[in-house]
């Protein structure tokens, strides 16, 4: 069996897979966005924006991920600019995308509030999703570990690492810092917008 962590649901899982996320993010109070353009680095940030977006919805929006860049499209905003897929790939003094408005969570890969021009402002913060977790652990303890897990944050990694894998493969984004490789059957890291196997 192979375990999806990720916050949304993926599409067309197999009869063999399961889908167990183990984050939550819940909003937190923010204010407003002046209508200019935004920076969206987790589709999350704007699921929690607590304001109408349709004042939104004609700025330029640069965001990373094609996941992401579809999900923006489709809530309807109409000046989508796609940088790649990492928070790296958005160059910010080689491009002029500022004066913007970053909107994030508590927990990102790159900080771009530090930039001159940029506006951040926090919507939403993630935890651990404890009974998805303690339904992971219980597989291992109940001697039917799953074949591969996929992890997606490195708070994730952390929270599954107090217990040892040495029948389950680890596959990981790059942002999991802390993972140990002793305990797990092998480790991989791996993009979420691309296929592993």
């Amino acid at each position: 069996m192979n375990i999806y962590t990720q916050l949304n649901e993926p599409k067309d899982l197999d009869a063999g897979s399961k889908w167990l996320p183990c984050l939550q993010t819940t909003p937190v109070k923010h204010r407003q966005a002046w209508p200019e353009a935004l920076l969206i680095t987790h589709i999350d940030a704007i699921k929690h924006y607590d304001y109408d977006i349709v004042p939104l919805l004609n700025q330029n929006v640069h965001c990373i991920g094609p996941k992401t860049y579809d999900r923006l499209k489709d809530m309807g905003f109409a000046n989508v600019n796609l940088h790649g897929l990492y928070a790296e790939d958005i160059k910010i003094s080689s491009m002029p995308i500022t004066p913007c408005t970053w909107l994030h969570g508590d927990r990102y890969s790159k900080d771009f509030s530090t930039f001159t021009g940029v506006t951040a402002i926090q919507t939403y913060e993630t935890s651990l999703l404890e009974s998805s977790l303690s339904e992971i652990r219980k597989m291992v303890t109940d001697g039917n570990p799953p074949d591969k897990i996929y992890v997606y944050s490195n708070l994730v990694c952390e929270g599954l690492q107090d217990l040892d894998w040495p029948q389950t493969e680890l596959v990981h984004v790059e942002s999991c810092k802390s993972v140990d490789a002793g305990k797990w059957l092998k480790t991989k890291s791996f993009y979420p917008g691309q296929e592993t196997n």
